[in-house]
Parts: structure tokens; sequence; C-alpha cells
């Protein structure tokens, strides 16, 4: 069994690593945009002004939010796992990863543009992506990521327009790390909007 010592080791390896690729988004002129990460699910209160930030390129995306650290028991749980990871419970330390949600072509969603959007066949292409895990050491808890066009995709469509995508934020919460269950605890989806903050690039 890894030590909880030796797993943050390796998951502070993999945020620098993914930190250093997402400098460069794309070889043309890089945009900068910025949201509030509201939570927990959509019309939640705002816990981060301008916490999450966008850059697009002509190439891909890279994605950053900084929020305060969610604290064990002091937010809600997804009472349910799913096929890939059980239900999350309370502990010290918790679990956390970034999920980028993309909508090649928002005109063409089915009114806002959701779940039922994502897929190669759905008229905006929509697609989802794991952008980062990260077990929490401290107040603030940052999740980046980089998403390249045409990259492997998690489900859905792959990252097409990065310059006009809708582009949607969630940061699910995992619970107390399981180190048999790692990567797969911060490399797989668990609950849903309701227990997600989230940010928004329309």
């Amino acid at each position: 069994m890894k030590s909880i010592k030796t797993l943050l080791a390796s998951v502070a390896a993999l945020a620098l690593t993914a930190l250093a690729v997402s400098a460069v988004a794309g070889a043309g002129a890089v945009t900068t945009e910025t949201a509030d990460v509201v939570g927990q699910g959509p019309g939640g209160p705002v816990v981060s002004e301008d916490g999450a930030t966008l850059q697009r390129g002509d190439n891909g995306i890279s994605a950053r939010v900084t929020m305060p650290t969610p604290q064990p028991g002091t937010y809600t749980y997804p009472p349910t796992g799913n096929a890939f990871l059980p239900a999350p419970v309370q502990g010290d330390p918790e679990a956390f990863s970034l999920w980028v949600f993309v909508f090649n072509y928002p005109n063409l969603c089915n009114g806002p543009c959701d779940v039922d959007d994502i897929g190669p066949a759905t008229p905006a292409r929509g697609g989802v992506y794991n952008g980062a895990g990260h077990v929490e050491g401290g107040a603030t808890l940052t999740l980046s990521g980089h998403v390249s066009s045409g990259a492997p995709q998690f489900s859905g469509s792959p990252l097409l327009e990065p310059r006009t995508a809708f582009i949607h934020l969630a940061v699910a919460p995992h619970g107390a790390v399981i180190p048999e269950l790692m990567p797969d605890q911060i490399t797989k989806p668990i609950g849903g909007l309701p227990f997600w903050w989230l940010a928004g690039f329309e």
C-alpha cells in the first residue's frame, strides 16, 4: 500500500507537469478569460471571484481553477458511486478532480449546452476531458490542465474549435484519499452537477 506521503509526492509531480504543459495553448496569440467559481451546483454561491482562468490558442486551451479548499464535512458528498468509483466518504486528506466540458458548436446546442449535447453525433459535438486531479494540501485548492485540439477525450467529441467552443469547468469531490484507488480516484468522474463547483466560459 502506498503511504499518503508518497502519494502526495506523486500527485504534486503530476500537478507540476500539468502546469508546465499548460503554459502555451497554441501557436497564435493567446487570449485569456476569467470567470467566477460557483458551487456546489448551478446557481450556487460564488466561492472564488474570477477564480477560473481559461487561455485559448490555435491548438488548444489551458484551464486553471483556484478556490478555497473545501474542508472535510463542510460540503455535500455524492451519495452513490458509479462504475468507476465507490461513493466518496469524509476524510483527511481528500481528493478533487478538474473536468473540462467542451461544446465545439454552441450555437447548435439544444438550448443551454448541457449533457444532452455531449457526443460525436450531436450537432454541438460536446466532449469531456479530465483536466487534473489533486490531493488537497492547504487552504487553497488549485487545479490546472491543458487540452490540445483533437486530443483523446474521456467521452464525447474531441476539442475541435478551441477559439470559439463553450468551455465549462467542474471540480468534483472524491472524498477521503484511498491509495488503492489511485490514480482512478482523480482521473475518473464522480457525482454530477449538484455536487460540483462550476465555472463557465461562453
